[in-house]
């Protein structure tokens, strides 16, 4: 089999990788077995790209990464749900999406964002930019101004209101630890792993990158260690090793 053309975005840290929606599709490569390699594209150049090699827009009419191209099918996929869907009905062993589940996971992914992400989008962004490479940063600044409806990035994360949001990002959590414990296993579903635990893994994997020391320290001590275990068990059923909570030892504080 030849492996798979993941499109990914690069970033200052030494392993590069650092966006959560190609670590989704990392994440569900690995549980099939499924060989890939990746191809580093500059969020500057990210459009021009995907429109080069014949890429579909997602949501919003804006082109993105994950792509994934497939020299085995010649097939070309754009957004991440899209690719779990297309790995299961092309590589049907160990489902991502159990049957019948599709607008369930698709639901709880739109729910998880609203729940924990747009409450601290503002601080998550103010972090992520200092990774960012020299060539992206100023792509990066416009697009998640134009995302957040601002203006200016010192008005993304001023220090008066960080508190506030890292307290809104806690609370998210807090909500999202009660339907694991509803579930009655260590999955979402249960007993059963699917792309919804993925897309948890894939969030807290880029929170690993960007969090300073004592944040993910707070994160890593919330609700009986779940979140770092969860990240810990998904990296274990996909054979992965994204992110820990140990592994980035800088401080952007």
């Amino acid at each position: 089999m030849q492996p798979i053309v993941l499109y990914d975005i690069p970033c200052k840290l030494p392993k590069k990788k650092w966006a959560p929606n190609p670590s989704k599709t990392r994440f569900c490569l690995g549980h099939k077995s499924l060989p890939y390699e990746v191809v580093w594209v500059e969020l500057c150049d990210i459009a021009a790209t995907m429109k080069a090699i014949g890429a579909s827009p997602t949501a919003g009419k804006r082109y993105t990464v994950p792509v994934i191209k497939d020299p085995n099918t010649g097939a070309l996929v754009s957004d991440s749900h899209a690719i779990a869907k297309y790995l299961d009905e092309t590589y049907p062993d160990k489902l991502l999406i159990p049957r019948g589940a599709h607008v369930l996971v698709e639901t709880f992914e739109t729910l998880f964002i609203n729940t924990v992400m747009t409450p601290s989008f503002k601080l998550l962004m103010a972090r992520t930019l200092e990774i960012q490479n020299d060539i992206s940063r100023e792509a990066f600044i416009a697009s998640r101004l134009k995302m957040s409806r601002e203006t200016r990035w010192e008005d993304m994360a001023p220090e008066e209101k960080t508190q506030q949001m890292w307290a809104a990002f806690k609370r998210g959590l807090d909500v999202v630890d009660g339907w694991y414990q509803k579930s009655g296993g260590r999955w979402i579903m249960g007993d059963t792993f699917s792309f919804a635990d993925v897309v948890v893994a894939s969030w807290m994997a880029w929170w690993n990158t960007v969090l300073n020391k004592q944040e993910r320290q707070e994160v890593h001590a919330l609700h009986r260690g779940r979140w770092a275990n969860l990240l810990a068990d998904v990296n274990a059923e996909c054979n992965t090793d994204l992110g820990s909570f140990e592994e980035h030892s800088h401080s952007f504080l």
